[in-house]
């Protein structure tokens, strides 16, 4: 009987090995593939998340973890830390308990203790056009009704 493996039954991208049987063959699947011929892709972001503390994105046989915008990704590869703009340092006054909360960040990301993301556009900041970013924003001008940016740069003109 013939090499059951030649011509290869098996997915090429998901398996690892074949093995020749009587009449059959055994397709050995790579990490994160899975199926009979190892076709079928295993979506690991749809069990907890795949580990990761933000955003999850399936990748052929793997995933990855991703951070939302503004936020850094630990040495571990799962979990996101606070925004880069943020840096929070703290001292205890040992004679009685009251800590010193000092923040250094852009002021649009200012809120009594914590560092949050605001929408400046939802505030009308813009005489026409806003267009909000991580911790800023661009205000822009109709200029196919004849109009330019003033030197504020929130007013058109």
């Amino acid at each position: 009987i013939s090499n059951q493996c030649s011509p290869l039954p098996c997915h090429k991208d998901g398996y690892k090995d074949c093995i020749d049987g009587q009449a059959k063959y055994t397709c050995v699947c790579k990490p994160g593939w899975q199926g009979e011929k190892c076709e079928e892709d295993i979506n690991e972001c749809e069990d907890l998340n795949g580990g990761c503390s933000q955003r999850c994105s399936n990748l052929p046989g793997s995933y990855r973890c991703l951070c939302e915008d503004g936020y850094f990704m630990h040495s571990n590869k799962r979990d996101c830390g606070g925004r880069k703009e943020e840096t929070i340092n703290e001292s205890e006054n040992a004679l009685n308990g009251e800590k010193d909360l000092s923040f250094t960040h852009p002021a649009q990301f200012f809120s009594a203790h914590a560092c949050v993301y605001i929408d400046e556009c939802s505030e009308n900041v813009c005489a026409q056009l806003c267009v909000n970013s991580p911790g800023s924003y661009s205000c822009y001008c109709d200029g196919k009704k004849g109009f330019k940016l003033s030197k504020d740069m929130k007013n058109c003109e």
